[in-house]
């Protein structure tokens, strides 16, 4: 099996941290530190890095800036911050070590869990749902009762128009299909050719012949995983990200580093050094519609992976499975595999999120020269993917555009229903409204999302909590909620959050003056 070379690397190390410098973290720690409070001044400094910590803003491993550098940011003294690092060394959120620096860790910090049941339990309430199953009369909950709803699952059922494109199935090529024996691992020629023109239309320069048809965009990770990755290699990965990637990278051994996202995306300014430190030669990036987020990756940060990849020989895994949930018509900037001709760049999609969750047909364009690894590692995965289902897919991505108002006129009532009952009903917690995809990620203003991910779904309501959707079990602070359920469901969710959060979250959070020293 062919598999690129690379310089062994174990995981993130005090050689290869994420450096924070000054005025970012002073940045960050600012509206932290403006709002009235008591106390010395280094404690809430220390409290403040603690709670960038929870809220993902500041990754385990980053390396802090140098006390004085700090300091003259903040314009403070620099025993100030000597005092707030030494408090957040002693409770065990930062450690030093003569010549390395002070980095962050967690006094929790536990190893990475290899936990595929993590996702594997976001749909277990939908499928009790379907067969009517509810929680059992005893016993912890794994499950929402029959009358719960669920936000934590990001996918939709199928449109009026999969469902007439499904109905009429039967036409030009259908017998022909049924003639053949259905063994086509790279898959149906006429899939591939319209997988290549829907790239093409984004500056990706594919042909059919570099399309290799999967069974959904999750066995695209797991094909370029096996061809990729050897046990002990370091991945980066988007930290919050889509939980299934966390799935792959760990199932093949291989140690995710965070690359800490904000609201424009991918935090691309710390991503050279990040490989250069690591030796990681894989990156995995959502950068349209971000899960789950909902950002989308600007221009110049799309450029700047393009160069580093183009630089350094990393290869690039660029998810465009949300792309096609556009849901303000915006449009979005070129892909980056058409800013990167020179470099490796892997790109996948499904039909998954706009048409229908249950039609499992993904695809990967990969450059000409990995098209037969590919195809031999998906021919040992299962042959190819079932011929009917790439059948319906190409129907259906002859009338996209058609699936796409249909989706336009379901969800984006339910965002908007959900976005204005949150804000209304729980003003101290944050969010920016997304312009696509399916989920909004909200923060908490204090507490921790986990735990309060575990009362809601007493309450009836399931939530995804930030440590599932992250590498270093960060974002504590912050929960997805996907908008795909009807607006009635929706206010009523809301309706029991804000009676959970009435009962966890006793203390009113502060507010958001700036800083004056």
């Amino acid at each position: 099996m062919f598999r690129k070379p690379r310089t062994p690397q174990s995981g993130p190390t005090l050689e290869q941290p994420i450096r924070a410098s000054g005025p970012h973290l002073a940045s960050l720690l600012a509206d932290e530190l403006a709002a009235p409070g008591d106390g010395p001044l280094y404690l809430r400094i220390s409290d403040g890095l603690k709670l960038l910590v929870d809220r993902g803003d500041v990754s385990l491993g980053t390396a802090l800036p140098a006390e004085r550098s700090l300091a003259n940011e903040l314009s403070v003294s620099r025993s100030t911050v000597v005092a707030a690092y030494d408090r957040l060394k002693q409770d065990g959120w930062l450690v030093s070590r003569l010549g390395s620096g002070t980095w962050v860790r967690r006094p929790d910090a536990a190893p990475a869990r290899v936990d595929a049941v993590a996702t594997g339990r976001l749909f277990l309430s939908g499928d009790a749902q379907i067969r009517g199953e509810g929680r059992a009369s005893s016993g912890p909950r794994s499950v929402l009762p029959s009358d719960g709803i669920d936000l934590s699952v990001a996918a939709l059922p199928a449109t009026g128009t999969v469902r007439d494109v499904l109905t009429d199935l039967r036409g030009p090529g259908f017998d022909d299909l049924l003639a053949h024996h259905g063994y086509l691992p790279q898959g149906l020629a006429e899939l591939r050719g319209a997988v290549a023109r829907r790239m093409a239309d984004r500056g990706i320069p594919a042909t059919a012949d570099e399309i290799v048809i999967t069974t959904g965009a999750h066995q695209a990770l797991s094909l370029i995983a096996r061809q990729t990755i050897q046990p002990g290699d370091s991945v980066i990965v988007e930290s919050p990200t889509f939980p299934g990637a966390l799935d792959v990278v760990r199932r093949f051994g291989a140690r995710a580093l965070p690359l800490p996202v904000d609201d424009q995306g991918a935090r691309t300014e710390l991503l050279e050094d990040l490989v250069l430190r690591s030796g990681a030669r894989l990156l995995y990036l959502s950068p349209d519609f971000h899960n789950p987020t909902g950002s989308v990756l600007p221009l110049a940060r799309r450029q700047e992976v393009a160069r580093i990849a183009a630089r350094t020989g990393m290869i690039v895994i660029e998810d465009q499975t949300l792309a096609d949930v556009d849901l303000d018509g915006v449009g979005l900037p070129p892909s980056i595999a058409a800013l990167a001709p020179g470099a490796t760049v892997m790109t996948i999609g499904s039909t998954a999120k706009l048409f229908w969750a249950g039609l499992r047909t993904g695809w990967v364009r990969v450059p000409p020269d990995w098209t037969l690894r590919m195809l031999a590692t998906k021919t040992v995965a299962d042959l190819g993917t079932p011929l009917l289902d790439q059948l319906l897919s190409v129907r259906l991505l002859e009338r996209t555009d058609e699936v796409l108002r249909e989706r336009r006129l379901e969800l984006i009532p339910r965002r908007d229903t959900l976005t204005a009952a949150v804000r209304a009903q729980l003003p101290d917690w944050t969010f920016t409204v997304p312009r696509g995809g399916l989920s909004l990620w909200t923060h908490l203003p204090s507490g921790n999302a986990e735990e309060f991910a575990d009362r809601a779904l007493e309450a009836g309501v399931a939530i995804a909590p930030g440590p599932s959707l992250s590498v270093d079990d960060g974002n504590r602070r912050s929960v997805r909620m996907a908008f795909v359920q009807p607006e009635e469901r929706l206010i009523t969710a809301v309706g029991r959050l804000v009676d959970v959060w009435r009962t966890y979250e006793p203390v009113p959070p502060r507010s958001s003056a700036r800083l004056l020293i």
